[in-house]
């Protein structure tokens, strides 16, 4: 008689940097989740701060993990996983944005879509604050790109494709859940991105190598507070410029891109939509361009670091 597999062991990785009433809301939500987060809850704060660390203490099973700088996201999910991972007995990672907010049957979902498909990686769909799909998981299978792409909410996304997993090629990772396998197979994330690309570089080693599903079933929030003030639509177009870098880099560079090279054009003249016409502006777009694709430069290195600087020098000026 085969024994009863044991159950799984979860813990959560989450990376933040000064969003204590996002931090606040994500641990609320994951203290009510349907499956109790037995690994523990791990917390990586960027560039530490006492509000955060409060924020951390007055949750239940949360480890607060002051990190002295804020070099993204990458390395601060590395934080905290490595350290869920020192506990022989975790099976799985729920790794997460401090924006999300997590409903109370999503980890449930996520695992039984991992057991369905015996792939290493799964995740849900990602809606915005007005019930819009955001950044959805890319279909292994093609005849399905076009169909998640034709469907607005995840409801009607959910009705094309049925809850059933599907295969993905790479995915956002706001909310990501993924097997203890996948870390200790894949490594860790890398720490060359600064942001907005180490989670679809992560993601596509998973669904190449182990296998990666995402699931109409699970419906998540992803919920960023309002850009509103002169320093965060600066913030907004660094981080839009390191996002045309990591993905030129990793439409070049990647050996498991898939066909990403040909979202490039898609997500550039979204950067001039919003960003402009300027000529400074579209400079720096193909500066993003030229670091990423023909000196492989993802936005983390010092040529990432230069471009952003010249950029925010420019935004200063005006």
């Amino acid at each position: 008689m085969t024994p009863p597999k044991p159950s799984p062991c979860v813990a959560a990785a989450i990376a933040t940097h000064r969003r204590e009433a996002e931090l606040q809301r994500l641990l609320a939500a994951l203290g009510h989740s349907d499956l109790t987060l037995t690994g523990g809850i791990f917390v990586a704060d960027n560039a530490s701060s006492p509000e955060t660390r409060a924020v951390c203490q007055a949750g239940s099973g949360v480890a607060w993990l002051p990190r002295a700088v804020n070099n993204g996201p990458g390395p601060a999910w590395n934080t905290a996983a490595a350290k869920a991972l020192e506990n022989p007995g975790v099976t799985h990672i729920l790794v997460l944005d401090d924006d999300v907010v997590l409903p109370a049957d999503a980890l449930r979902g996520l695992l039984d879509a991992l057991v369905a498909s015996g792939a290493a990686a799964a995740a849900p769909l990602l809606f915005d604050e007005n019930g819009r799909l955001w950044g959805f998981p890319e279909p292994l299978e093609v005849a399905l790109r076009a169909t998640i792409r034709r469907t607005r909410t995840p409801k009607e996304c959910r009705q094309a494709l049925g809850p059933t997993p599907h295969r993905f090629c790479w995915a956002t990772g706001a909310c990501m859940l993924y097997t203890r396998q996948a870390f200790d197979t894949l490594g860790f994330f890398r720490e060359d991105f600064w942001m907005l690309g180490e989670d679809l570089e992560f993601s596509m080693r998973a669904a190449s190598t182990l296998g990666g599903v995402f699931t109409a079933a699970v419906e998540v929030p992803h919920l960023p507070p309002p850009a509103k003030t002169d320093a965060s639509r600066t913030a907004h177009r660094l981080k839009f410029l390191a996002l045309l870098q990591n993905l030129s880099y990793l439409a070049f560079h990647s050996p498991h891109r898939g066909h990403l090279r040909s979202y490039l054009a898609g997500n550039f003249k979204r950067y001039v939509r919003t960003e402009g016409l300027a000529s400074g502006t579209l400079w720096d777009g193909w500066s993003a361009f030229y670091e990423g694709a023909f000196a492989q430069q993802p936005a983390g290195t010092a040529a990432g670091i230069r471009l952003r600087e010249r950029a925010a020098r420019r935004l200063d000026e005006k």
